[in-house]
């Protein structure tokens, strides 16, 4: 099946893509926060990470692997009850399609991230 031709791709606000919903642990918002902070920078073709410890958000810049485009991500922490969730955007800068790389991208750094916490 074709990838759907969008370039931005956030967690629980893509129709084209319904399976990336935010992802909520057990883990307090901080701790949450530190696994994303110790995570991004291990991302390959990750650069210019913008770390926000007091909004518990991250910002990043990552460029695609063939043609080097430059896409925008940006993930942050919510507190839930005693637990946290977490959203993630990534998005391209340029064209109106894809080819299905940010919703990889998000796809790849929450098997990452629910490895490095336990959760869903």
């Amino acid at each position: 099946m074709p990838a759907p031709i969008i370039n931005d791709v956030q967690t629980g606000e893509t129709p084209e893509y319904p399976d990336i919903q935010p992802q909520s642990f057990d883990a307090s918002p901080d701790e949450a926060f530190a696994a994303i902070a110790r995570l991004a920078p291990r991302q390959e073709r990750w650069f210019s990470l913008k770390v926000d410890e007091g909004e518990r958000r991250l910002r990043a810049v990552a460029k695609t692997k063939l043609v080097r485009f430059r896409d925008d991500v940006s993930i942050w922490v919510v507190a839930e009850g005693a637990g946290s969730t977490v959203h993630m955007r990534s998005k391209s800068r340029l064209g109106r399609g894809d080819f299905g790389v940010n919703a990889a991208r998000i796809r790849s750094f929450q098997r990452q991230l629910a490895a490095e916490l336990g959760g869903s």
